[in-house]
């Protein structure tokens, strides 16, 4: 990189239907790491967004009423290349099992998720 050009920041897709936690992970990522972070609460917002603008990391809730984040995930890593890191947030811990989701997921995370480990996981793409 040459002197004075500044580095693209880490672009963070959050799907999540529970606007204010969305809101408050997005607010902590972009202050707190200064990634570039875009808000989608439903399903089928969040698979256009990455289609179209496809982000560096997607942190997505399994629990999506509609098109559920097991669907979500599945769909971008077989239509967006490259293929942005998919995270996994869940409140389902039993439902939907660890190895369940680390089929379309890269990494699993069972809410309450520490936002810290989070941010570790996205801050490796850098």
């Amino acid at each position: 990189m040459s002197e004075g050009t500044a580095a693209r920041p880490v672009t963070v897709l959050v799907i999540e239907d529970v606007r204010d936690t969305a809101d408050t992970l997005a607010e902590f990522l972009t202050q707190g790491y200064g990634f570039d972070v875009r808000v989608a609460t439903d399903g089928e917002t969040g698979l256009k967004w990455a289609q179209c603008d496809p982000p560096d990391a997607v942190v997505c809730d399994i629990g999506l009423p509609g098109l559920d984040g097991l669907q979500v995930a599945r769909q971008i890593r077989d239509t967006v290349s490259p293929c942005p890191l998919l995270i996994a947030v869940t409140a389902y811990g039993g439902t939907y099992t660890q190895a369940e989701a680390l089929g379309p997921f890269d990494h699993y995370f069972v809410k309450p998720a520490d936002p810290f480990d989070l941010a570790a996981v996205i801050a490796a793409l850098r």
